[in-house]
């Protein structure tokens, strides 16, 4: 006799999502160590180190679109974002 399967009533058909992988852990690790001890030791001001922390995101969101080959209307938002003044 086959066992019966569970059957749960919210299932839409879609995908669980994606956990992530050891490599991103511990880029987001390393990235929030990195950032406790600008402030803690170094004494940065929070707000220089954040950022900081979004001029490399939006470096690594322009390196990965052009890499990627991204459209030009997503790299376009990237770029127009990266090169506005700081508030």
């Amino acid at each position: 006799m086959p066992k019966p399967r569970p059957v749960s009533c919210v299932e839409n058909g879609s995908q669980s999502p994606r956990r992530l992988g050891g490599a991103e852990a511990i880029v987001i690790i390393v990235v929030i160590a990195v950032s406790a001890a600008l402030v803690a030791v170094a004494g940065m001001p929070l707000l220089v180190v954040l950022q900081l922390l979004a001029g490399a995101g939006l470096t690594a969101a322009v390196v990965v679109g052009l890499l990627t080959g991204a459209t030009s209307r997503w790299m376009r938002a990237v770029l127009r974002a990266l090169l506005a003044p700081a508030a």
